[in-house]
């Protein structure tokens, strides 16, 4: 039996052809379907989720990496005199990580000073405010993070933007002005501008431009 050419494959519409066809329905499909990104969420988005009434239904994420870390509070101490004094202590530090691939859940939304406060939670086994974090919204419409959930027996949590390091410390202040009605956590950097951590949703956006053929029949003199 007499195998093809490749130059009769190309003129009879063959393999390649058929390659270039599957191609250019995938790339269709692909354009045709829509495109999924992530958007700051803003109070116009939130408004629209309240109105339909399944707030709880929205997944949320951090727009950075958040570490927060809780030391163990008063422990056992030893105490020894021996020519010179010797103190001795152990105490554990817990650290929980919310990487930006992680689902967040709103809880409630609250009021601080005028402004609305989102309880958020990272953890299923968590269904109240007191054990989420609380993202405040601030003047420019984003909800920024104000404050971590406490943990009985540890001291006061500590945030860390990005990965845990004393440069990446997140401490309460003001983003722009002194009359802003809340303070958010921020890091500071060496330049002086300063690091936030806000929240974010994920937002298909179909924007499809369908199109319609039509042909100029033209027109003939008179």
């Amino acid at each position: 039996m007499r195998t093809p050419s490749r130059g009769s494959d190309q003129r009879s519409g063959g393999p390649s052809r058929g390659r270039g066809a599957v191609l250019l329905s995938a790339l269709t499909l692909l354009l045709a379907s829509g495109c999924a990104k992530r958007f700051a969420l803003v109070p116009k988005e939130l408004e629209k989720v309240e109105t339909e009434g399944n707030i709880k239904s929205l997944s949320v994420y951090t727009s950075k990496r958040l570490v927060t870390t809780w030391v163990e509070g008063e422990v056992a101490q030893q105490f020894e005199v021996s020519g010179q004094i010797r103190q001795a202590s152990a105490r554990q530090r817990l650290k929980n990580v919310v990487s930006k691939s992680v689902p967040g859940q709103i809880l409630e939304v609250a009021e601080l000073n005028g402004m609305p406060l989102l309880w958020v939670t990272f953890d299923s086994s968590c269904n109240e405010p007191d054990c989420a974090f609380g993202f405040v919204e601030t003047e420019d419409k984003l909800y920024r993070l104000f404050q971590a959930p406490e943990l009985e027996g540890y001291g006061p949590p500590t945030n860390y933007y990005s990965y845990l390091s004393k440069r990446r410390v997140m401490k309460l202040g003001k983003m722009q002005s002194l009359g802003e009605a809340n303070d958010v956590m921020v890091n500071k950097k060496r330049n002086g501008k300063l690091r936030t951590i806000n929240l974010e949703i994920i937002k298909e956006v179909d924007d499809r431009v369908r199109t319609r053929s039509r042909r100029s029949g033209g027109v003939k003199p008179e």
